[in-house]
């Protein structure tokens, strides 16, 4: 295992070396561009410097140290969030379920309760449950609205 972080050190620092060496001199400017007039000539120096800083950054320190365990420590890691996503996925739908079926075995107790004995007071209690259904069914599809447009 030492064997492989050596390796993996000695590699990294030869491109960080390579680099330096390759854009650690700003004052040195291709012979193919001490042609061009000052002002020009300080654009392309100032973008080549900025691509010099942007490629040196790219390598970072975590990056070397990272082996084979840790990588596959992550992949379990993904693997046991998305079992619980599913778990919880599950249960939301099985909650859900049983709260349609609560719902239904109500309105089918009121339904066959009073449809028969007092037909008014059944048309209120229905316009009520409506009305709460219509309300919660726009706050849900309200709060979905704002859950998709903060994704």
């Amino acid at each position: 295992m030492s064997e492989l972080e050596n390796e993996s050190t000695q590699s990294s620092d030869k491109q960080r070396k390579e680099q330096e060496e390759e854009g650690g001199n700003f004052s040195k400017f291709p012979e193919e561009l001490e042609d061009l007039p000052p002002q020009l000539k300080r654009i392309v120096q100032a973008t080549l410097s900025m691509q010099r800083i942007s490629s040196s950054s790219l390598i970072s320190p975590i990056q070397d140290k990272i082996n084979e365990q840790h990588i596959s420590r992550i992949l379990d890691i993904v693997e046991k969030d998305d079992d619980r996503a599913f778990a919880d996925t599950q249960s939301a739908r099985l909650y859900n379920l049983i709260t349609i079926i609560i719902f239904l075995v109500f309105f089918g107790f009121l339904t066959y309760f009073l449809v028969n004995k007092d037909v008014v007071v059944y048309q209120d209690i229905l316009k009520i449950i409506i009305i709460f259904g219509g309300g919660f069914g726009s706050g849900f599809g309200y709060k979905g609205y704002i859950d998709r447009k903060r994704k």
